[in-house]
């Protein structure tokens, strides 16, 4: 037990070094870059935002946009930034596998986890300033919405591992990532509710666990005053398996990976 505590500091600090090289080398490694790092989710999310309020849509079907927004689109910000995360981290910092501490799952999880500060923070921020504004008002539970965010974050996660060693593999499938990122501008429920869909197409739609993590948030956040429809334990078994898919992936894409 007590090598096994030993192990896990080890690669605490290992990731956390590899973290913070990661920040430092960002956009030229300056302070302004580091800051960027975290505005950009901001900026880009206060864009999409400001194009819906410019058009007179601050109400859709009873729902205020800035809410759906941060429940779908933030989230699916968050995938298209972490998709790649680890084989762009491989590519970068493939001369550190030299050091017998560091693995290449370390460096993935490093970039992972920075995405994912990243743009947490971003949705943080938001929200913040649109409740001090008096736009939005705290979520019902906000039990529900950690848990979505969960959820969120464990599918990204497993699209992570998926991708990186899907690209060592095959490259090809790096030129892939962003078409397959706008397609799942659907899925994520980025600009609608469920509830707003045909009961065939919603049918559907709950084969996907970004979906149903988006509609968890947004009954955290409206409670019984919204109508939401989301499987939990689906979602659960779905991404179990999708972790599963993507480690098996990034370990064999391990092999194709050259130093």
């Amino acid at each position: 037990m007590g090598n096994f505590a030993a192990a896990l500091r080890v690669q605490f600090r290992v990731v956390t070094a590899i973290l913070l090289r990661e920040l430092g080398s960002r956009h030229g490694g300056d302070a302004f870059g580091m800051i960027w790092l975290l505005l950009e989710p901001s900026l880009i999310t206060l864009v999409v935002i400001t194009l819906h309020l410019a058009g007179g849509n601050q109400i859709i079907n009873s729902v205020p946009v800035v809410i759906f927004l941060l429940t779908g689109y933030v989230p699916h910000l968050m995938y298209r930034h972490a998709g790649l995360a680890g084989i762009i981290a491989l590519t970068a910092n493939s001369g550190l596998l030299y050091h017998r501490q560091v693995h290449f799952v370390d460096i993935v999880f490093a970039r992972l986890l920075l995405e994912i500060i990243a743009v947490l923070l971003g949705f943080i921020i938001i929200y913040a300033g649109f409740y001090a504004y008096g736009s939005i008002h705290l979520p019902k539970s906000i039990a529900m919405i950690y848990l979505g965010w969960f959820l969120h974050i464990w599918f990204i996660a497993a699209m992570c591992f998926l991708f990186t060693g899907g690209c060592l593999i095959w490259p090809l499938l790096r030129r892939l990532f962003m078409p397959i990122a706008l397609f799942m501008l659907f899925p994520y429920a980025a600009f609608f509710m469920l509830s707003w869909m045909t009961p065939k197409v919603r049918y559907w739609l709950l084969f996907f666990p970004p979906a149903n993590a988006s509609e968890v948030m947004r009954d955290g956040y409206f409670g019984a005053s919204a109508l939401t429809f989301y499987d939990i334990p689906y979602t659960i078994e779905a991404c179990l398996f999708l972790t599963f898919i993507g480690l098996v992936v990034m370990f064999r894409g391990r092999e194709h990976l050259e130093l």
